[in-house]
């Protein structure tokens, strides 16, 4: 089914817009996009890792995590779906090279398994703010939580930058 949608989507009139490295607006589009998709990238990074390390017990105990979180997730959110749009655009301009890659759809799962790591903090906090901050079975619930959360995000950047290396479409 994936193999149809792609086919289909590389003969799109959006794919060749993308694709055609003779327009100029491809040339500002897609650079563009790369560039704002790697800042994003690092807003991302940066946010999660200073709420994990937090959780980890590593950083700051100057705020409380629900403090912390109320600070960095709306980076993080604006940050994700800024990277939603402008990675769209470059599976549009390359879907036989993003939507076949292993490379591409390990990161889509860590991806979907790391927003739902972050929908678990802001749920118990949204309930109690105080729930990460006590008691001793909470705190080591948060701290398994955090370290897969920071495995899965430095493993959401290999799997990334392997999709430019790992080609998995058929030979011709």
């Amino acid at each position: 089914m994936l193999e149809g949608f792609t086919a289909w989507l590389e003969q799109s009139d959006l794919t060749a817009t993308f694709a055609d490295t003779t327009r100029m607006a491809t040339w500002l589009i897609i650079p563009t996009s790369q560039s704002i998709h790697l800042v994003c990238v690092a807003v991302v990074m940066i946010s999660v890792a200073i709420i994990n390390l937090r959780l980890l017990g590593i950083t700051g105990n100057r705020q409380s995590f629900a403090q912390l979180t109320s600070h960095l997730m709306p980076w993080v959110w604006t940050a994700l779906i800024i990277l939603a749009i402008t990675g769209t655009i470059q599976t549009i301009a390359e879907p036989g090279r993003e939507l076949l890659n292993i490379g591409f759809r390990s990161k889509m799962v860590m991806i979907a398994i790391t927003v739902a790591i972050i929908m678990v903090y802001e749920s118990t906090i949204k309930k109690d703010p105080r729930y990460w901050d006590h008691p001793l079975k909470r705190r080591r619930y948060g701290r398994i939580l955090a370290a897969v959360s920071l495995v899965l995000w430095l493993g959401i950047v290999v799997a990334g930058r392997l999709i430019a290396y790992v080609d998995t479409r058929p030979e011709i």
